[in-house]
């Protein structure tokens, strides 16, 4: 009897609440109302925003330029010198690196925005202003703050009022076109083709430097894998011009492919200036050497000395090899030592892929580059001198006696491998009784000929192929899916937002009904 006395109760006492709040349903219709009301409203006025989407496929070390070349040249490679194997990681950091952004800020101009002057449905413009402010020079390198515009009248007469914050600064009153002088430097206003002159001027810009810009933009674009087992990057943003946001990702894109060209370009270019100033030189010994040639065998009127001489290259194959790939791997060594020591190169890059066979060392320099590109990469961002390049350049210093230090380490491997191997061709040498000195002579000048010849086409090859490299402009982000929008947007979301507020109505009304009574 008990449990049937309390489950009566409860039922009466939820019967009493109900009757409460039905008799005071006007005040949850009118709450239900206003709230709709206001939520329709905001539906109506609030510009939709659109998901803009692009992806891109960043090409691997096997999809190099070089590697497209194996075809047409074989044996070729400067994977050491264009990069190694690509990281998905390192690529989408210097997608979302604040240069890359300021760099599309520049070229679309976004640092500037136009939109209608009206102070409560303001609809903004892109590229579609019926007016332009432009300034006469590139502040926007150096401004550090927000210029406002306000452009309303006919083109005959129009009023231009200039401020910084709420601050006015400047306001005159002309026909466009015009040129408006401020303490900012002078800005030209004027009409654009789509100005009707049917319809007054009524428009709001404003101006801030590259740097504000590509901040405001950095934050809006995320960058990420589109999944964990491809190598594609995803790029998204919310925008409410789909034009505009297309117009972003397609930019930082090409942006990122210029950059990576930018890049190899500077690479090459010291790999082309090294190699031709070795070519030159090597190029001058050569035709020393085949001018003693020539003096040896009129001065001891040796006619047939290749065919006697012949017997010796034969039986002595595998020491020449030896022999030779000491001597290269010591003068191709001494180059690199040469190269670093010369004042002028202290910032310059290293060419990695001339012969060294040491991976020590190679490693090293690799290292070494990767330092200096990260200093050009500082400087392209800063001006003057700053703490953070003093400290770069500290540990670039360091960086270069250690590679020295190791480098002449080899070297003395090398000279050693060199005494060495010297001792043995003269051991064989005497051994070959019969033959007359002139012959042993002219082995001597013949295998210092050989020396500089592959040395020489060494490096002709290798110019060859850094050319090949300058000329390939297969970008390395391979577009995947050019910048497109959602068919919806995704934002305002009228269900969503209906639904939230009628349960604010309820739930007002419901506290209204609980205080009031």
């Amino acid at each position: 009897m008990s449990l049937q006395n309390t489950q009566s109760n409860d039922i009466r006492k939820l019967k009493e609440v109900v009757d409460f709040y039905l008799k005071r349903w006007k005040i949850f219709l009118i709450s239900l109302i206003v709230c709709v009301g206001i939520a329709i409203l905001y539906i109506f006025i609030t510009k939709p925003v659109y998901q803009i989407t692009a992806n891109i496929l960043v090409a691997e070390k096997e999809t190099s330029p070089m590697s497209q070349m194996q075809s047409m040249v074989k044996g070729f490679s400067l994977s050491d010198i264009v990069g190694g194997s690509t990281s998905i990681h390192n690529e989408m950091e210097l997608i979302r690196s604040f240069s890359m952004f300021r760099r599309v800020v520049k070229d679309l101009q976004l640092n500037e925005e136009y939109s209608t002057a009206s102070w409560l449905f303001s609809t903004p413009y892109y590229t579609n202003s019926p007016v332009t402010v432009m300034p006469l020079n590139d502040i926007a390198d150096t401004l550090n703050t927000t210029l406002k515009f306000k452009i309303q009248g006919s083109c005959k007469s129009v009023k231009v009022k200039m401020s910084k914050g709420s601050k006015k600064i400047h306001e005159q009153t002309s026909s466009l076109p015009f040129i408006l002088k401020t303490s900012y430097g002078d800005f030209r206003i004027d009409t654009t083709r789509y100005y009707n002159p049917q319809k007054d001027i009524s428009v709001k810009v404003s101006i801030t430097g590259y740097d504000y810009a590509a901040e405001m933009l950095q934050k809006k674009v995320e960058v990420d894998m589109a999944t964990k087992k491809a190598d594609i990057i995803n790029m998204q943003m919310k925008e409410m011009n789909i034009k505009k946001g297309k117009d972003i990702l397609n930019e930082l894109i090409a942006s990122y492919n210029t950059s990576d060209k930018e890049r190899r370009n500077v690479l090459a270019g010291g790999m082309e200036l090294f190699l031709d100033e070795r070519i030159r030189v090597i190029s001058k010994e050569l035709v020393e050497i085949e001018k003693e040639v020539e003096a040896y065998k009129k001065e001891n009127s040796l006619t047939d000395i290749e065919a006697e001489a012949k017997i010796i290259l034969d039986k002595s194959t595998d020491f020449k090899e030896r022999l030779i790939e000491a001597e290269t791997q010591y003068t191709v060594i001494e180059l690199v030592e040469q190269f670093l020591l010369k004042p002028e190169n202290r910032f310059s890059l290293v060419p990695l892929n001339i012969g060294l066979s040491d991976r020590t060392v190679l490693e090293g320099l690799q290292k070494y580059n990767e330092a200096l590109l990260e200093r050009l990469k500082l400087l392209k961002t800063t001006q003057g001198n700053t703490p953070t390049l003093d400290i770069m350049n500290e540990q670039i210093d360091a960086m270069h006696d250690n590679m020295l230090a190791t480098i002449r380490s080899l070297k003395s491997g090398f000279s050693h491998a060199k005494e060495n191997l010297q001792e043995q061709g003269d051991y064989f040498m005497a051994r070959i009784k019969g033959m007359p000195t002139q012959e042993r002579e002219f082995v001597n000048i013949k295998r210092q000929q050989m020396i500089k010849q592959e040395l020489f086409v060494f490096l002709l090859q290798k110019k060859e192929e850094n050319a090949l490299s300058m000329a390939v402009t297969t970008p390395k982000a391979e577009i995947v899916d050019k910048a497109y929008s959602l068919s919806k947007p995704v934002s305002p979301r009228p269900l969503k937002l209906l639904a939230f507020a009628m349960g604010i109505a309820i739930m007002g009304a419901g506290c209204y009904v609980k205080v009031k009574y």
